[in-house]
């Protein structure tokens, strides 16, 4: 990871240093290696100290009868959703600003240890400055991601697939032994393929929106992300929605999304004047609807719609990670 901790001296290097991925700390250790005393860091969900260039986010996962309603937090593979706090907006400020490495501490319920999962990058934020709404920020655990790759406990067999086959309990892909960067890509593009055949039979070769019918034109995306899904999930044309490029790219990029129960458009509902003009030059109004919400779609589309929806994006991606994603879209 290049973050401050590679290009400077400062809190964010000592704790890389210190702090070990895996392991439990307690409060007082924590307090001990910020130099604070230990009041001084209990009952926060941030950490930090003047003029440093470190954050430590201390999430608890399984929330109890004291915890702030509304509040949800959730890992799911190496990804972290994070609710901000109600009132104070500084962990917000320093993502936007990028003064800060973020460090994630995550415990399964109160007083059980904390676990240090590494650094993190914003993904997706949404950010609410009203007070007491708070902010809803998507995290990657990069380097906890990495650890796990590296101690071969990560589920990679979609880069390992040889073909894709249906099975009577849905998608799946056969295992070989693991495969250079190039074998990698040539294996997605296989895989690809093969999902956006399924796809274009899955609706009928037309847009689930116009109706378009020109294949050439239309894109197998998915709706939960390729990067956030199961194996399974990657492969299951459920988890798509077949559509001409403007309306993929709104929806790739959470500018809308579209009601589980009957396919109804969701638009955001404070837009700005920029935004309300740009949507009317494309003829996207509260009027459109999916043509249809097949059965097993919806499940995906409410994922969309909490996690996806109304984010915006930080295009924080490698150069890797955006031929992936082009790939899985079948558009290179």
């Amino acid at each position: 990871m290049n973050g401050l901790a590679e290009k400077q001296d400062g809190l964010a290097r000592k704790l890389v240093s210190i702090l070990k991925i895996g392991n439990a700390y307690t409060l007082e250790e924590m307090a001990s290696i910020l130099n604070q005393k230990p009041n001084a860091v209990s009952r926060k969900g941030v950490l930090t100290s003047d003029g440093s260039d470190a954050q430590i986010l201390l999430v608890t996962l399984e929330k109890d009868k004291y915890s702030t309603p509304g509040y949800f937090d959730h890992l799911s593979g190496s990804r972290l959703f994070w609710t901000g706090q109600n009132v104070l907006k500084a962990t917000e400020k320093k993502l936007i600003a990028g003064t800060h490495d973020t460090f994630i501490f995550l415990q399964e319920r109160r007083k059980t240890p904390y676990v240090y999962y590494g650094r993190a990058i914003p993904t997706r934020m949404q950010i609410n400055w009203e007070p007491g709404k708070p902010s809803h920020i998507v995290f990657e655990l990069v380097e906890y991601a990495a650890s796990l790759e590296a101690m071969n406990l990560r589920s990679s067999k979609i880069y390992q697939a040889d073909e894709v086959i249906q099975t009577e309990h849905g998608y799946a892909v056969s295992s070989l032994p693991e495969r250079t960067e190039t074998e990698k890509f040539s294996t997605i593009r296989t895989a690809q393929s093969t999902y956006r055949k399924n796809v274009l039979s899955f609706w009928h070769e037309q847009c689930a929106v116009t109706g378009v019918d020109n294949k050439g034109w239309l894109i197998a995306s998915h709706i939960k992300p390729w990067r956030e899904s199961t194996d399974e999930e990657r492969l299951d044309p459920h988890n798509s929605l077949l559509l001409t490029p403007n309306f993929d790219k709104l929806f790739d990029r959470g500018v809308i999304s579209f009601s589980s129960s009957n396919g109804k458009i969701i638009l955001p509902e404070h837009q700005s004047r920029t935004m309300w003009n740009n949507l009317n030059r494309m003829h996207v109004d509260d009027n459109i609807c999916l043509r249809e919400v097949p059965d097993g779609v919806g499940k995906f589309l409410d994922y969309h719609t909490q996690f996806i929806y109304s984010f915006e994006p930080t295009d924080d991606v490698t150069t890797e990670d955006f031929i992936e994603e082009m790939l899985v879209k079948g558009l290179v």
